[in-house]
């Protein structure tokens, strides 16, 4: 399973940031690419502790159903509800934004995923290795949103 603790996994996500356009048309739900960068950006900060967000209790905090979710299932095409912490961040200028997705990429692969991290808002606290998958899968559903 790819994960953000996998430097060639990590590279391959960058590669596909770097390929990425303002303008791209996204495939389907309603953000912009640039409101995608800055949203997958905030999911980052939730993971590292940057960006405090309110536990929201709901079924996926049941290990199991996390599991599923996290690790086996298809995410749904479209208007998935979140946090709205993950959507905090405004897009301001496009290399900026895009810069700082990619150093908070290389900043989660460098932690320990065995150390602390954040609690999810609506799976509650998640190992190193649940973030590392669950971030992977969140980054690259968006970058395969965005034709990256």
């Amino acid at each position: 399973m790819a994960t953000l603790f996998d430097p060639a996994a990590r590279a391959a996500l960058g590669r596909r940031v770097d390929r990425l356009a303002p303008d791209a048309a996204g495939r389907w739900g309603r953000m912009t690419a640039h409101e995608m960068v800055c949203h997958v950006s905030d999911q980052l900060r939730v993971a590292l502790g940057d960006l405090p967000t309110a536990p929201r209790p709901m079924f996926l905090t049941n290990r199991l159903l996390r599991e599923l979710f996290v690790f086996v299932l298809p995410w749904p095409k479209g208007k998935v509800p979140t946090a709205p912490e993950m959507q905090s961040s405004r897009p301001g200028d496009w290399a900026r934004d895009v810069a700082a997705l990619r150093a908070l990429l290389d900043r989660f692969g460098e932690r320990p995923p065995n150390g602390a991290w954040a609690p999810h808002p609506a799976f509650g606290n998640l190992s190193g290795r649940e973030w590392g998958r669950l971030c992977h899968r969140h980054t690259d559903y968006h970058l395969r949103q965005f034709g990256a």
